[in-house]
């Protein structure tokens, strides 16, 4: 009897990447396949000190060559990463191969991973390349040979050519907002991400699949122009379930109170696993909110309520409890929170993974981006597809008054919430059987589980 085909799938270190790839790794061990899920050594200790790593497939880990307490973001992770997974990666497959009886099979990669299709390639693996980005970034990403060439970017990723220009001919005009290197700090940072992202292309376009977390109707014109890229989003496919790859604990209250409130009466207010606020900001969003007219469920990360920051949050938890006006909670299942009824819209950084649970769920955006592609996900949803509105800020900061004033607008606009309502019935339909991202997974499973047959 023939073993079942054999992922080992590996994530960018973070969990706005784990996420995802969890949810696809549960789609595959439903269709037969054994998953072995490798995390760094300190993704790894956060999932299971959070309580969100799962027993239906073999979770393990490799380190990453930064001490405990060091920041996990930017160059530092970068260069870590370039320097000592692709040895740990090799080793590990070397080892699962030698000594055990289910060979790896073939190797699923963070499309932030391409030096993980070179090793896969030299172990004679097939590989499929995941994103858990727009299709967009993905087709900006591997069209940075074309940009150099036309001299749109220099050799740091700086705009020459300011005009819109489009990628492909059926794409939509995008322009140098898109390029996220440039909205990740100061220059160095800029230089160092955009290198990576440019050394990393080839890799990737060796990959025998290369697949990303959207869906065919929401960016048709960018899948038209780059039919290499398949769709096969909003994961997950199904109802949402309990959320594996964490790095903090959901509160499981959120939902009880939810129950409590009326339909299409709260505002759901997170900012994802890295987004932060100044304290300034974070005032004006507080009073905002508790001068609305709504209730609200506002997600602050543990690592976003220190100093300052604490000792405000805690005193302004303390006056909404008296008047039961909201609620605070470290972290949630955004997948179940935003599937609630009771929803009205959603105060977003426009993360990509943020914005596919809103879409899917047909829940207008309010839109605070800060680094990243977070700024041209504001621009597609605002002015592209039109589910929701942009805060403009002022000196620096939102103000109060224009987050009251888009909350306003937001929840009288029947032609806002017409059009999310319309985004979520595409997205649905295609992760529903017979759908195009459905049908596209179907595919993929089929052509995987003939590989080493």
């Amino acid at each position: 009897m023939s073993s079942p085909p054999h992922a080992l799938v590996l994530p960018w270190p973070m969990q706005g990447h784990i996420v995802p790839l969890m949810h696809l790794s549960h789609f595959l061990a439903d269709n037969g396949f054994k998953i072995t899920f490798v995390n760094t050594e300190y993704s790894h200790n956060c999932i299971v000190s959070a309580g969100a790593h799962t027993d239906r497939f073999h979770m393990i880990s490799i380190p990453d060559g930064l001490d405990p307490e060091e920041q996990r973001f930017g160059p530092r992770l970068v260069d870590a990463i370039e320097y000592n997974l692709p040895s740990e990666l090799e080793n590990l497959i070397r080892k699962i191969n030698t000594e055990g009886n289910e060979k790896i099979t073939f190797l699923i990669a963070d499309g932030a991973m391409g030096w993980a299709v070179e090793v896969a390639e030299r172990l004679g693996l097939r590989s499929v390349a995941f994103s858990p980005h727009s299709a967009t970034f993905l087709a900006i990403c591997l069209n940075i040979p074309k940009l150099r060439k036309t001299d749109v970017v220099d050799e740091n990723g700086s705009v020459k050519n300011k005009e819109r220009f489009k990628l492909g001919p059926t794409a939509t005009h995008i322009d140098e907002t898109y390029f996220a290197w440039n909205f990740m700090g100061n220059f160095e940072i800029q230089q160092r991400m955009f290198r990576y992202f440019e050394n990393n292309v080839q890799s990737v376009l060796k990959a025998h699949f290369i697949v990303c977390n959207s869906f065919q109707d929401f960016e048709l014109p960018v899948f038209k122009s780059f039919p290499n890229i398949i769709p096969i989003g909003p994961l997950p496919l199904g109802k949402a379930t309990n959320a594996t790859g964490l790095f903090w604990s959901d509160d499981p209250t959120c939902i009880d109170w939810l129950d409590q409130q009326p339909l299409n009466s709260v505002v759901y207010v997170a900012f994802g696993s890295i987004a932060t606020l100044d304290l300034n900001q974070l005032e004006e969003l507080a009073f905002a909110l508790d001068s609305s007219q709504m209730h609200f469920l506002w997600v602050t990360r543990p690592d976003q309520t220190m100093g300052e920051h604490h000792h405000f949050l805690k005193q302004f938890q303390e006056s909404i409890n008296r008047r039961g006006k909201g609620k605070i909670v470290n972290w949630c299942n955004q997948e179940k929170v935003l599937a609630h009824p009771s929803i009205a819209c959603f105060v977003s950084h426009c993360g990509w993974n943020s914005t596919m649970d809103g879409v899917k769920n047909g829940v207008p955006f309010l839109c605070l981006p800060s680094m990243a592609d977070q700024l041209a996900i504001r621009d597609y949803l605002c002015d592209v597809v039109k589910v929701g509105l942009s805060l403009k800020n002022k000196n620096g900061v939102v103000t109060r008054e224009e987050i009251m004033s888009k909350l306003v607008e937001l929840q009288q606009s029947q032609e806002i919430k017409a059009r999310a309502g319309r985004m979520k019935e595409l997205a649905q339909k295609s992760i529903s059987p017979g759908g195009s991202s459905f049908q596209n997974l179907f595919n993929l499973v089929e052509a995987l589980k003939k590989i080493g047959v």
